[in-house]
């Protein structure tokens, strides 16, 4: 019995469609629609033999085919075809209309790339008017893909046919072919209605969201999506371990409480208290009164006050006594403004004694005999001690020194014996504060 091009439609629908919503809906799936000719056609009758044209190529010629992809190498393809054979017998050129049903299973050598070749092996059933046989069919072709959806498919099959009128014959076809399916808009293999980051390309065990540092925490999550760090950071890293990401630590390399912005809480002032709660963070103080010193009684000021004193009044007495220890080995040569070379080593002591003592401030003071008159002893004595003040400065002594010469009005000794004015020329120094 012929079928009509509507019945053939009809039939292929009926095969597709029920194919289709008995799978998966989100396997791909893919329709083609093109144009066929039919080449060499040789019935299985003696008397058949150079009954048909060779080429055949009809104006209104029509392919159609609804596949599968079953594994990511395998595709499985219905495919209804029309068109018209040229017979020579009774009539010469008459045309006689062609229809096919088939199915093939097709092999795929190379997936994902522009060019997609494949061969096919198959089974059908061919009409030619209303005559049909079985027929085996095998082929190869290959899909130019132009983009992930659309592209070109051409491809040639010989279809044997196994009946007794049966028509073996090559059937050469060019078609458009597009993808069907589910959208998968990132390409991550991913369908989108499972994707929950489609337009990023992800990872199936991050159901298809990125992770660009690989550190298991998703970029949309991940607060350094370019740094790898531990899921209880939020991805950030954490180099100094103190539990603030680096990337909001002002202090990456040194271990600080959270509520520090990850800085060591500083105590300014050293007396137990961090300056967060010291009220006076410059000055030490004590917990119950928030870091300031304690609020004294008048009592307790004049007690503290009075230990200060005797204890300021200790060490300037100490000074006093070593200083002094050492005036008396600063020698003059008569009328001499300068010190011998004697007196370097006492020098040095003093200043080694003066130079700690920034907070305390010394006087000088120069004596001399009564040999000679008063105002040469007394420009004298202004000149031994700015000499001595002058040296004292150069070996480091900062603080202030006042010098006063005193000439011959202070004596110590007699003046009429020797040894009484060796000891009246003499150098004194006193702490004034």
């Amino acid at each position: 019995m012929k079928l009509s091009g509507y019945q053939l439609v009809f039939v292929f629908y009926l095969i597709t469609t029920s194919a289709l919503f008995a799978q998966d809906a989100t396997k791909p799936w893919f329709i083609s629609l093109g144009a066929n000719a039919i080449n060499n056609p040789v019935g299985n009758q003696p008397s058949n033999f150079g009954r048909f044209q060779t080429w055949n190529l009809d104006g209104s010629s029509l392919r159609l085919s609804a596949g599968k992809l079953l594994t990511s190498n395998i595709i499985y393809e219905t495919t209804v075809s029309l068109n018209s054979v040229v017979d020579q017998y009774p009539f010469p050129n008459e045309k006689t209309s062609y229809a096919a049903v088939d199915g093939a299973f097709k092999y795929r050598f190379i997936n994902e790339t522009t060019l997609d070749p494949f061969v096919q092996l198959g089974g059908g059933y061919t009409w030619l008017d209303q005559i049909g046989s079985g027929t085996i069919n095998s082929g190869f072709g290959t899909n130019l893909w132009f983009n992930k959806s659309f592209g070109l498919q051409i491809q040639t099959a010989y279809k044997y046919g196994v009946m007794k009128y049966g028509v073996s014959h090559w059937q050469h076809s060019a078609s458009i072919i597009f993808k069907l399916g589910r959208k998968d808009s990132d390409n991550d293999g991913i369908l989108d209605e499972n994707d929950k980051c489609p337009n990023d390309f992800g990872l199936i065990e991050f159901d298809g969201c990125p992770d660009t540092d690989g550190d298991g925490v998703i970029d949309s999550k991940d607060l350094c999506p370019a740094d790898a760090g531990p899921i209880e950071m939020s991805g950030c890293p954490d180099n100094d371990g103190d539990g603030t990401p680096d990337k909001y630590d002002s202090c990456p390399k040194v271990k600080g409480p959270i509520n520090n912005n990850g800085c060591p809480l500083k105590d300014t002032d050293s007396d137990g208290i961090i300056d967060q709660q010291d009220k006076c963070p410059k000055t030490p103080g004590i917990k119950e009164n928030n870091g300031c010193p304690k609020v004294l009684t008048q009592l307790e000021k004049e007690t503290q006050q009075a230990k200060i004193r005797e204890y300021n009044n200790g060490i300037k007495k100490e000074v006093s006594m070593k200083i002094g220890k050492l005036t008396n080995r600063i020698i003059f040569n008569d009328k001499d403004t300068m010190y011998t070379t004697d007196s370097l080593n006492a020098l040095d002591a003093i200043a080694a004694i003066m130079a700690p003592q920034l907070y305390l401030n010394f006087h000088i003071a120069a004596h001399t005999d009564t040999t000679g008159s008063s105002e040469t002893n007394l420009a004298l004595t202004n000149a031994r001690a700015e000499n001595v003040r002058t040296y004292l400065t150069s070996k480091g002594v900062k603080t202030l020194v006042t010098i006063q010469g005193y000439g011959d009005v202070n004596p110590i000794a007699n003046n009429n014996t020797k040894e009484g004015r060796q000891q009246n020329n003499r150098i004194e120094v006193f702490i004034v504060n």
